[in-house]
């Protein structure tokens, strides 16, 4: 009777761990499918790629961190950033920019060159666009680093470009 018990007991918890690692798997299978689906739509590297798929293009002062939250199961750092001078959209004064955690986080008095999508609520927050990072710009009048723009294109003449070429969208 014991022998028959253990068996039991034992079915029973290989069937429950083997449901949870399929479970597990797919998953993980889900998620990866649209992580990917996402970053294939777009080059997150790519300026004028970046520009096209974002709601908001701006240059921003990040003025200090304000929390944490969880957001569609994405761990997020909270921080207010002042707007400035607008390449795509049409955001003024103060807005709650979330970034997952896994980035590096931002500076307090950072000034980035930010590509986001609204969340479309109250509390008007923006994310940052999945797959790409804050461009560190203090000066819009410095030239651009890297073989991505003309010689001596300046920052802010770099994400005009790249909002216009693409988008026709508006420079604010």
């Amino acid at each position: 009777m014991k022998k028959i018990l253990l068996a039991c007991l034992a079915a029973a918890v290989t069937a429950s761990v083997a449901t949870g690692g399929y479970l597990a798997l797919r998953h993980d299978d889900a998620s990866s499918a649209r992580v990917q689906a996402v970053a294939a739509s777009y080059d997150p590297d790519g300026a004028r790629d970046t520009a096209a798929h974002a709601d908001d293009v701006f240059h921003g002062t990040v003025l200090r961190g304000t929390g944490r939250r969880t957001i569609a199961e994405i761990p997020s750092r909270l921080y207010e950033v002042r707007v400035g001078q607008v390449f795509k959209g049409r955001l003024t004064g103060t807005v709650t920019l979330t970034q997952p955690v896994g980035e590096p986080a931002l500076e307090s008095g950072g000034k980035y060159v930010f590509a986001t999508t609204s969340w479309h609520n109250e509390d008007n927050e923006h994310g940052l666009l999945p797959g790409t990072r804050p461009y560190p710009a203090d000066d819009l009048t410095a030239t651009v680093r890297g073989a991505a723009a003309g010689p001596g294109m300046t920052v802010a003449e770099f994400w005009r470009e790249a909002v216009g070429r693409r988008t026709g969208g508006s420079t604010g």
